[in-house]
């Protein structure tokens, strides 16, 4: 797998272009952000921290 292929996508009427490995690691922190911020706003929501 060529992972210095750019992927172009358009966010409004900016066209962008990112290597795919760069793509996969924003993804992954994404998720990984967003599952830490659920978790934490459980136990912070259920008082015992």
């Amino acid at each position: 797998m060529d992972w210095k292929k750019p992927v172009r996508f358009k966010i409004g009427d900016v066209p962008w272009e990112i290597p795919l490995n760069i793509f996969v690691l924003l993804i992954l922190i994404t998720l990984v952000l967003m599952a830490l911020g659920a978790y934490m706003g459980f136990r912070f929501g259920s008082g015992n921290l």
